[in-house]
């Protein structure tokens, strides 16, 4: 039997992952590891001292949804022990940030930046030391189940719509492609499947994936969908919508380049266009989904 090791398995893509991936590989294995979840074998990345189910007893794919600058380092140790001959291949999961923020002027995305593109060349070279086969995702803004804590990057936007009459936004806005993670889960699973099939001698040693949703949208469209999703007596259904210049716009929160570098640019990026990726429908072959996916609703 074919094994899966994953990691992350608490982050909201990983826990997708293990619930479907019974109906993508029926005949393998998963074995889970992190660092919060009661039902995954724990495991630190920074841990020297391995768990006995980290050791491979059956030919095996390795998933990481761990953040790479923590995944990397501790796989370069973790081939050292290993028997290398049983490794099928590498799913890593990185971050379309290292082509988007590569031109970013403040200290975080610069930091982001210079640490995906690091450690992604650091993996390449590992596929290459030891000829594995791997496969870089690279997913653009990733979103959860909106209204719900475990959706980070629309939260502050809802939080925005909930506790006010109306949101300023540039009456110029650039297209966004936002993936669910459920679409990132599925991506996954079916290239894992390709991974375990009978053709793998075919295909290329490195493969890399920039992956977003199934939709391009522009901000106000965005916002637009977000509101619909809620029901009408709730306070973000009547918060407004007021697009004002961009110059004007960028001009009113210029402060915010003193307080807080990181939020002016990413005020910024609202009118810059982030698309282009590739349709998470066209990897898991499943139907086209329309922003947003999965959304439950929270009242």
């Amino acid at each position: 039997m074919t094994e899966i090791k994953l990691f992350g398995a608490s982050t909201i893509a990983g826990q997708y992952l293990k619930k479907k991936y019974d109906s993508y590989l029926k005949d393998t294995k998963l074995t889970c590891f992190s660092r919060s979840n009661k039902s995954d074998i724990y495991f630190d990345l920074s841990s020297s001292v391995y768990p006995k189910e980290l050791f491979l007893n059956e030919e095996t794919l390795i998933i990481s949804f761990s953040p790479i600058w923590l995944f990397v380092p501790f796989l370069k140790n973790y081939l050292e022990q290993i028997n290398l001959k049983k490794i099928k291949g590498l799913i890593i999961i990185s971050s379309t940030s290292v082509k988007t923020k590569k031109y970013s002027w403040n200290d975080f995305d610069k930091k982001l930046y210079y640490e995906l593109s690091f450690w992604e060349k650091e993996l390449i070279k590992l596929t290459n030391i030891h000829s594995l086969k791997t496969t870089i995702i690279r997913p653009t803004l990733i979103y959860g189940d909106i209204g719900y804590k475990e959706d980070k990057n629309l939260n502050n936007i809802i939080r925005l719509m909930n506790f006010s009459l109306f949101l300023p936004i540039p009456k110029e806005t650039g297209l966004r492609q936002p993936i669910h993670y459920s679409q990132l889960s599925k991506c996954t699973l079916a290239l894992s499947k390709s991974y375990l099939s009978e053709n793998l001698s075919e295909k290329k040693e490195l493969n890399i994936f920039n992956i977003g949703g199934d939709e391009e949208l522009n901000f106000e469209e965005l916002l637009n969908r977000i509101q619909e999703n809620f029901p009408k007596n709730l306070k973000l259904r009547k918060c407004f919508l007021i697009k004002i210049p961009n110059r004007l716009f960028f001009f009113i929160f210029s402060p915010l380049i003193i307080f807080s570098p990181k939020y002016y640019a990413a005020l910024l990026r609202i009118s810059i266009n982030m698309v282009g990726f590739e349709p998470s429908y066209k990897i898991h072959g499943e139907n086209k989904n329309k922003f947003p996916v999965n959304a439950r609703i929270k009242q």
